[in-house]
């Protein structure tokens, strides 16, 4: 829980600055660069493997690199179809509350493991500041008055926080019901969401976009 708090909280910082202060890009490029090769790196070598032994190989490629396309596709919609801010508005708010749910959920499964207990949360705090700062600019260009873009920014960021709080008894209950497979499925919709913060980090739509 104390590292979704403290995530949350960075997001909110981000969210902070990108409403009352813009953002510096060349920062916030290179810090969403660095924590989205890590989170790569951390599902293809960890997280993957770890849904392999649940569910098998070909299914846990097949279910993370199937999230991290619906999550590319989304992407891609927001950042080019002719839309103004206020079009957008609605849908990135729910994508970024979903993100958000998923960054607080894949936290606090993996922090069981060593390695990643480590490394997940840093990943995840190196992209959260970037992510606060976009959203923070975004709201503020689609909302009036500040206060409003704000408050959507902070609740919808505050999904971290929930999905920590609700990991341990809907894994408990999916387990008892579904077994090994609830736990490989939800493992592999992190590492898909893990793939895709670090493609988004990497391409070029990611610096050409109008954010």
């Amino acid at each position: 829980m104390l590292a979704a708090s403290l995530l949350t909280l960075l997001a909110w910082g981000g969210a902070v600055a990108g409403i009352f202060l813009g953002q510096s890009r060349k920062l916030s490029s290179h810090l969403a660069v660095t924590g989205g090769i890590l989170l790569f790196a951390i599902a293809l070598f960890l997280v993957i493997p770890e849904v392999a032994t649940r569910i098998g190989w070909t299914l846990a490629v097949m279910f993370s690199v199937a999230v991290c396309c619906g999550l590319v596709l989304l992407d891609r919609w927001l950042a080019r179809g002719n839309h103004s801010p206020a079009d957008v508005i609605g849908p990135l708010l729910a994508a970024t509350a979903v993100h958000s749910l998923l960054d607080g959920w894949g936290v606090r499964v993996l922090s069981a493991q060593e390695l990643t207990s480590i490394a997940v949360p840093l990943g995840l705090a190196l992209h959260k500041l970037p992510e606060g700062l976009a959203l923070g600019l975004i709201t503020r260009r689609s909302m009036s008055p500040a206060g409003k873009a704000l408050l959507a920014s902070g609740a919808v960021e505050g999904f971290t926080v929930i999905g920590a709080l609700i990991e341990p008894r809907a894994d408990q209950l999916g387990a008892t019901r579904f077994g090994d497979w609830w736990m490989g499925i939800v493992l592999a919709i992190i590492a898909g969401s893990f793939l895709f913060v670090g493609f988004h980090s990497v391409a070029p739509s990611r610096h050409n976009s109008r954010i």
